[in-house]
């Protein structure tokens, strides 16, 4: 019998779990030590205001033409975070899209909507080709893996174009339950502590896998870059993802994907999620949803559902999207 946490679902194969004598996992212990200042909605915004009002005062004296970087896909994450910060915080966003090759029309109509609406620069940058399908096909072949290499690349690059251009800030669109599904400690992992670099946010991702990579000489973090704070805006604001679907619709006329489960903004997606079940022998969700289980936003079961429709949708992909996909990334 497969042994499961009694509190969130998860099961002894999950990354890196362990469990007590009461069958409670490691990241059930963690999240009933810190859930307090996990959930304190009003010391969160706190933070996130004096981190907003750094900014500011940084690229002021920075002479700085914007106070902040926010990737964007056309996705609803990237744009909620563009308009709050507009809006709500006042603050001068440059947002910046990587062209990673996997951008659907879908994705693009919703950027294009976007900065039609919002008082926004945006910039799009494309690297080496080449290069990024190189490192999509090694990623792939060794790992069963390759949004680590958007991920990766994205912030690289945002890193870098923040450093040359002064701005003190990036925002990302990371969720609560991305951020804590495998956390153990405090040790860089937000609203705990925020990354001045991109080593250490890397950090919350990886877990030590940016350790090795950097030992290897693949991988490149600007060692340099030690002046730029990576914050994760939901990790400061509870909202979910109806709520912001919902009011993207009202305030800016954004489309919600119609019939499809996960990313719309990335063609291959699907190919991630089936690779995760392969590899992992679950969706890619799963600690996500974990999280929300201990957060009482949802129920063992209904996390359960949920990783089942994922099951169902992504144990196998379609010919089509295979050859899309392989023919995107190889060399």
């Amino acid at each position: 019998m497969v042994k499961r946490c009694v509190k969130c679902g998860l099961d002894e194969n999950y990354t890196g779990i362990t469990f007590d004598e009461r069958y409670v996992c490691n990241y059930c212990d963690f999240y009933e030590k810190h859930k307090l200042e996990i959930n304190d909605e009003a010391m969160l915004e706190l933070k996130f205001q004096e981190k907003v009002e750094r900014a500011k005062e940084l690229a002021r004296k920075n002479g700085a033409k914007y106070d902040c970087l926010v990737g964007f896909s056309g996705g609803k994450d990237s744009t909620y975070i563009i308009y709050q910060l507009t809006k709500k915080y006042n603050m001068r966003v440059l947002a910046f899209t990587f062209n990673n090759g996997f951008s659907t029309q879908y994705g693009k109509d919703n950027i294009e909507n976007a900065l039609s609406k919002l008082n926004v620069d945006h910039i799009a940058f494309s690297m080496d080709d080449l290069k990024l399908r190189k490192q999509y096909s090694m990623c792939v072949k060794m790992m069963k893996n390759f949004c680590s290499v958007c991920f990766h690349n994205m912030h690289y690059y945002s890193y870098l174009f923040a450093h040359q251009n002064k701005i003190p800030m990036i925002v990302n669109g990371r969720t609560i339950g991305q951020i804590l599904q495998c956390a153990e400690d405090t040790d860089r992992i937000e609203p705990f502590e925020t990354s001045m670099n991109l080593k250490d946010f890397e950090h919350q991702m990886f877990r030590g896998l940016e350790e090795r990579t950097e030992k290897s000489g693949k991988i490149e973090y600007l060692k340099e870059i030690n002046d730029i704070e990576a914050v994760s805006y939901f990790a400061y604001h509870k909202i979910s993802e109806e709520e912001t679907m919902k009011f993207l619709e009202e305030k800016i006329g954004w489309k919600r994907p119609q019939g499809v489960s996960g990313h719309a903004d990335c063609f291959a997606h699907a190919m991630a999620e089936y690779m995760s079940i392969q590899k992992h022998g679950h969706p890619i969700r799963k600690g996500e949803l974990a999280v929300l289980v201990r957060q009482g936003d949802m129920t063992i079961e209904e996390a359960e559902k949920i990783l089942e429709k994922d099951r169902e949708n992504f144990q196998e992909v379609s010919m089509e999207t295979k050859e899309k996909f392989y023919n995107r990334i190889k060399v």
